[in-house]
């Protein structure tokens, strides 16, 4: 699927996505319509779970939705690299996006959105993500 833009949705995109309306869902859409192709990690998928859970989502749904996820992205393996970024769980979420050759990071993180860029990945809103051609 050659000039398929690669993305990553942090956590917060995803949870986003399964309890509100709006550009976040526009963002799974696209992934579910193979528009875009959604990478994702390990430590997202776990980040995700736990987040349900404390939500109140029993842990057998938050495992379905978590399989979901992950049959709709590709899986990458992350080596623990460090960008130097204030809260260490940003660095596991920009090394998806670095290992995953993604041409985005989607967030609403404001530490990761002061990077602006890094290798190639643009990171940026729902709404930014949006007024891009895809």
């Amino acid at each position: 699927m050659a000039g398929v833009k690669r993305v990553v949705n942090d956590t917060v995109i995803w949870l986003s996505a399964l309890y509100f309306a709006g550009q976040t869902v526009k963002i799974v859409k696209l992934i579910e319509d193979k528009k875009i192709i959604s990478i994702t990690s390990d430590f997202i998928l776990h980040e995700v779970k736990e987040k349900l859970v404390e939500f109140g989502t029993p842990p057998y749904a938050a495992n379905g939705t978590i399989s979901y996820i992950a049959s709709i992205s590709e899986l990458v393996h992350l080596q623990g690299k460090d960008f130097d970024l204030r809260d260490p769980s940003d660095n596991q979420i920009l090394e998806t996006a670095v290992v995953g050759k993604c041409d985005f990071l989607i967030t609403r993180d404001k530490d990761l959105l002061s990077v602006g860029e890094y290798e190639g990945v643009q990171i940026v809103t729902p709404h930014q993500f949006l007024s891009t051609k895809i």
